[in-house]
């Protein structure tokens, strides 16, 4: 009775965001729903809750921190036309416009996430596809799905977390977790190929599909196996850049190259330099969490990357006092994706304190060899609410070891499926689609020196971000990668709408649990036959 009890803040959120009610509202119902069943049924101390909440005070700022640093550095890129730059520069390279997409969503998004976890992947990787020609909608979509490597994110203390409370070694746990994401990639690459060409097209582009997953998954996996857990991701997202590129550049000798952008990756490169020095600062301070981790950490060099980008990018005259009105700007989209998160970041840490994630993993294990079936959606379940494979691990790793012992299976591979399924769940929680939907819809699209003929500039020739209605047919969807390599500089006019329509949250995250639920599935029955 209380495994069922334990289950109603969950399926309160489900439903509610199945029935289209704004997230927001969802997190107030199942936080309300946990608060009543704390009251009576799974009573903890006050202390003890205070002590929970206290400690999760500097993750919560830190997220908040990074969900501001990222929308302002999205707005800051756009308005300096940088991200322009970079998305011309990229559809140039890539002699097909499918692997421009698949670049994206399996090198950049996971050497962005791996590098620096909390969702960064997306703040980087939704902006290019845009740039790509891809309507917000699908941008938003696209890059969600890129999230397939969160297990390594952060350089993986999520799976750190996952060893230690599984009581599993962390390097044959990382080793595991490679293997057990080859179906991830595929599913995930083949869906994004879906939603951003169509599945007739997407079929056509297998070749590139099994090119940018094959490498991202040998170099996972090598890494995990013969290098060590953390740089697994960020290796892989590297190698699959430097062989979709290396394929297009022989496809594509004797042809004129774009031109080179390398003023325009400044602010990301000073953000990746800023946290391999705070890695290596905090490292040999000893410090491992606390507030020092947040300000050294991804919430503290995003904050200053963004509030360097004008001078990074060399930006003077207008473009240079684009800050302040970014900073309003990006507040004004900020407050309500934070509010959100915290929700759920609150509701997870409740989970965990009362006992009750505990009461749903041991009441799934009485079901004998059946769970592990159910045992990918344990995991789920906990990295959809907290947003976090650190997170997921903590509220259900230790529970997932045991029910492994209690049924006579091999708690290493229990434990990888936990892993595995927490961090793919994290990157289609509440808190990262409203992050992507946001960047998404306010993220322009491809540039042109000239209108698209159902389309007039405003009269100072620049609009703001896409929407999702009209502009899913307008032409620059979809385009072969020609198209869109028009390299015009930041001041030319978008093809955009100035009045940017908010991407639908709701089909995006639909979509993406949708895809997520075939991995699941996967990962069920693997789980099952592995033995």
């Amino acid at each position: 009775m209380n495994a069922l009890l334990a289950t109603l803040p969950v399926l309160a959120t489900l439903g509610l965001l199945a029935a289209k009610v704004r997230a927001l509202y969802a997190a107030l119902a199942a936080l309300g729903t946990a608060a009543v069943l704390t009251a009576t049924t799974f009573r903890t101390p006050l202390a003890d809750l205070g002590e929970a909440q206290l400690h999760m005070l500097p993750t919560l700022v830190e997220l908040a921190a990074i969900l501001f640093g990222g929308i302002l550095l999205s707005e800051l890129m756009s308005r300096t036309g940088a991200q322009a730059r970079l998305g011309a520069r990229l559809s140039g390279a890539c002699s097909s416009h499918s692997r421009a997409v698949m670049l994206i969503v399996f090198g950049v998004t996971p050497f962005a996430e791996s590098l620096t976890g909390f969702g960064i992947g997306v703040v980087v990787a939704i902006p290019l596809l845009r740039q790509l020609g891809l309507a917000p909608a699908k941008a938003a979509v696209v890059g969600l799905l890129g999230l397939v490597t969160v297990p390594w994110g952060s350089l993986a203390p999520g799976s750190l977390v996952s060893a230690e409370l599984g009581q599993v070694d962390f390097q044959e746990l990382g080793v595991v977790s490679a293997l057990l994401s080859a179906p991830v990639f595929l599913i995930c690459g083949a869906a994004a190929l879906a939603v951003a060409h169509g599945p007739r097209r997407a079929l056509g582009a297998a070749g590139e599909l099994l090119l940018a997953t094959g490498t991202l998954w040998f170099t996972v996996w090598a890494v995990n196996t013969y290098i060590g857990v953390p740089l697994a991701g960020v290796l892989g997202g590297l190698a699959t850049i430097a062989v979709l590129l290396l394929v297009s550049r022989l496809q594509e000798q004797g042809r004129e190259q774009a031109e080179p952008v390398g003023r325009a990756l400044a602010p990301y490169a000073f953000l990746v330099l800023g946290l391999l020095a705070g890695r290596a600062a905090l490292s040999a301070a000893g410090i491992e969490e606390g507030w020092w981790t947040v300000l050294a950490g991804p919430a503290g060099w995003l904050l200053l990357t963004a509030a360097l980008t004008p001078r990074l990018l060399g930006a003077d005259g207008t473009e240079g006092a684009a800050l302040p009105t970014a900073v309003t700007t990006a507040t004004a989209r900020w407050w309500q994706v934070t509010l959100t998160t915290a929700l759920f970041l609150i509701l997870g840490t409740l989970l965990t304190v009362t006992g009750m994630s505990r009461e749903i993993a041991e009441a799934c294990a009485a079901l004998g060899p059946a769970y592990l079936l159910l045992a990918p959606w344990i995991g789920a379940v906990g990295g959809f609410l907290a947003g976090s494979n650190t997170g997921a691990n903590a509220m259900f790793a230790a529970s997932q070891s045991g029910a492994a012992h209690a049924l006579g299976y091999p708690a290493l591979q229990l434990v990888g499926v936990q892993n595995v399924s927490a961090a793919l769940a994290s990157g289609g929680s509440v808190a990262r689609v409203l992050l992507a939907a946001e960047l998404a819809t306010n993220s322009p699209g491809p540039q042109a020196t000239s209108p698209a003929p159902e389309q007039q500039p405003s009269p100072t020739g620049g609009g703001q971000g896409g929407t999702a209605t009209a502009t899913d047919t307008a032409v620059r969807t979809e385009a072969p990668a020609t198209a869109v390599r028009t390299e015009a500089p930041a001041t030319a006019v978008r093809t955009e709408e100035s009045a940017p329509a908010p991407v639908n949250t709701g089909h995006v995250l639909r979509t993406v649990l949708a895809t997520h639920t075939v991995a699941f599935l996967v990962l069920g029955v693997i789980a099952l036959l592995w033995r």
